[in-house]
């Protein structure tokens, strides 16, 4: 899977990483926790993540 995000950086990075967790919201009562493994590119302004998601759990959701 290939995703790109935008970011707020302008430095350069490419890394293996395996222990990155990603908090989604799909929309639903629950936001899900996913983790990451694979190759992360950070470019000015954007970051492209090429590897797998697995999803963790759900986690749920607090109005402060």
């Amino acid at each position: 899977m290939i995703v790109v995000e935008f970011r707020q950086g302008i430095g350069l990075d490419i890394e293996y990483n395996e222990n990155i967790c990603h908090i989604i919201d799909d929309g639903g009562p629950y936001d899900k926790l996913f983790s990451y493994c694979g190759i992360l590119i950070k470019l000015p302004f954007i970051s492209i993540y090429m590897g797998e998601f697995d999803e963790i759990g759900k986690m749920v959701r607090t109005n402060d």
